[in-house]
């Protein structure tokens, strides 16, 4: 019987995670995302962090029990692959993450354009 493996997560910003949240929260609901934050909290007894988008200074709540412990530095730049859970009727949101890396010394405009080139192109191939 052939396993499947975990999705490795679509790549969105906390600022794109808000927008569809505003038109379409439905398409976020259990689906696979990649974000990458800077850690504000880190909250060991509930296994919870808050990221915030560097530029848009949104935040987004992370559940960290699946990965606890890792080496968390506030202020560092992390990047977590996991699932989307709404938690009420309003959605307010939370990642589960299963997957953690600290990305200190990433640059972040960078790391836009080449998101940005990598969708065009894959765009462009469908």
């Amino acid at each position: 019987m052939a396993k499947t493996l975990p999705q490795s997560g679509e790549p969105l910003l906390i600022s794109e995670i808000f927008d569809r949240l505003a038109t379409d929260a439905a398409s976020l609901e259990g689906k696979s995302i990649r974000v990458t934050g800077r850690l504000q909290t880190h909250n060991v007894h509930d296994s919870t962090v808050m990221v915030t988008d560097p530029k848009s200074t949104k935040s987004l709540i992370v559940d960290t029990s699946l990965i606890e412990p890792f080496c968390a530095k506030l202020g560092s730049l992390f990047q977590f692959i996991g699932e989307v859970d709404c938690l009420s009727e309003d959605c307010d949101m939370k990642l589960t993450a299963r997957v953690v890396r600290c990305v200190d010394g990433l640059d972040l405009v960078m790391y836009e354009k080449a998101l940005a080139v990598q969708r065009q192109y894959l765009e462009q191939r469908s």
